[in-house]
């Protein structure tokens, strides 16, 4: 095991990087699932030397969407649930291509796995594409692959979990924003796209959607979810990942 740092940042005692290790790799070993086995060590090695900008090692991220998402496995399924071994592999390599700056297609995993870590991969800009216009393509793409949404499920609800110490209050205001205008309305568009997902996503998409309220509610952020009473001092931020000021 790798020792702790003073980098284990903020979050060591909550998210101790090495007991992850060991419980992933026990459930993933116990349940048989090669791909993910492969994919853990394969992902501690590409990210040996990288941190979060909260001070952890940078494998606390992937490997505590994995711990949530074989938790969300139990509950769904077991063996039946659509959190399968390919998707805990694409959870596990996610960020690899964009950490490395590799090819997905390089890597020695099946289709199925490298299909997913594609579409979590956010792509090039196409020429005279703005930047809120390559999110909201990639926002889409992820439609494309359903193992991708489980994934990108689980990375919103880990940073949802996690920014608060680390982040600006703008950038805390751009997430909450990205979230409410590309973010959310995906997972739920997967749910009509893909019927077998719907209890997991219901579930992924309550955790994300409590966390979400919280901070609109208390950095004043005005959403478009119907489902949420903006209070009378929220704002229009969208121009955070926009680039258009709204009209006062």
């Amino acid at each position: 095991m790798l020792p702790n740092t003073m980098n284990e940042g903020c979050y060591g005692r909550l998210f101790p990087a090495d007991k992850m290790y060991v419980f992933v790799n026990g459930v993933v070993t116990g349940a048989n699932m090669t791909e993910s086995i492969e994919a853990l060590t394969y992902m501690r090695e590409a990210h040996a030397h990288h941190f979060r900008s909260d001070g952890q090692r940078y494998e606390v991220h992937p490997l505590s969407m994995a711990c949530y998402a074989l938790s969300l496995r139990a509950l769904s399924g077991g063996q039946d649930s659509p959190i399968d071994d390919a998707t805990i592999a694409t959870i596990l390599l996610h960020d690899v291509p964009e950490e490395l700056n590799i090819a997905v297609e390089s890597m020695p995993f099946t289709d199925e796995v490298l299909r997913g870590v594609k579409y979590m991969t956010i792509s090039e800009r196409f020429p005279g594409e703005t930047k809120f216009e390559q999110k909201r393509r990639y926002a889409n793409e992820l439609l494309e692959c359903w193992r991708s949404v489980i994934c990108k499920g689980a990375d919103m609800y880990y940073n949802f979990s996690t920014m608060l110490p680390t982040f600006s209050e703008d950038k805390i205001r751009k997430n909450v924003v990205e979230a409410d205008l590309l973010r959310m309305p995906v997972l739920k568009r997967a749910k009509r796209k893909y019927p077998k997902l719907r209890p997991l996503l219901w579930i992924m998409r309550e955790n994300i959607t409590m966390l979400l309220h919280v901070y609109a509610m208390q950095y004043k952020v005005k959403l478009t979810d119907p489902n949420y009473i903006n209070p009378p001092d929220a704002k229009d931020y969208s121009y955070l990942i926009t680039g258009e000021k709204p009209v006062e």
